[in-house]
């Protein structure tokens, strides 16, 4: 979803990002298959610290564009984390995006526990406080908010009003 809110604004090479995401994925195949969940976070993280090398800008439009962000290694930590989680879901790892009070994550959870992968300061300490799950929705509204303010703060009125317009088209979430 976050490469086809990218192509409302810009060019995006689809086929490349897509590419490039199935590539990292690659390594993951094995550990994916054991189906052990604290293997495959581990695995996870190891791709992303060690062979991205990841880092935040949470404060450029560029670092909302998916496309961006995995050609920069540096993009919005939301956009990190839909970064991380794509990559485990083409591995075939069942994993999504979370957040806290304190950023986003990818989030691979079992029935005892909840592993929670900082895709820039991996291994870092558990965040405190309840963590929510994000449907693809819920990242798509608050990639828009963050498109949507940059784009004000740069003086793209028009472009901004793009924003506040598709964000409006999302489906409500009927999470509780």
């Amino acid at each position: 979803m976050l490469l086809a809110i990218g192509a409302e604004f810009r060019p995006v090479d689809v086929e490349r990002a897509s590419f490039e995401l199935d590539e990292l994925a690659r390594s993951l195949f094995v550990v994916a298959s054991t189906r052990e969940t604290r293997a495959m976070a581990h695995a996870l993280a190891d791709v992303l610290t060690d062979g991205l090398a990841l880092r935040a800008d949470a404060a450029s439009l560029d670092g909302l564009w998916l496309d961006a962000a995995l050609e920069r290694r540096r993009g919005h930590p939301l956009a990190l984390a839909v970064i991380a989680a794509e990559i485990g879901r083409r591995a075939g790892i069942p994993v999504g995006v979370c957040s806290t009070a304190c950023g986003w994550y990818a989030g691979i959870g079992d029935p005892e526990r909840l592993w929670l992968i900082d895709p820039v300061t991996d291994p870092g300490p558990t965040p405190e406080g309840p963590v929510r799950r994000h449907c693809g929705h819920e990242v798509a509204f608050a990639t828009l908010t963050g498109v949507y303010a940059r784009l004000v703060r740069d003086g793209d009125g028009a472009a901004a009003q793009r924003a506040a317009a598709l964000r409006g088209r999302l489906p409500i979430s009927h999470a509780g």
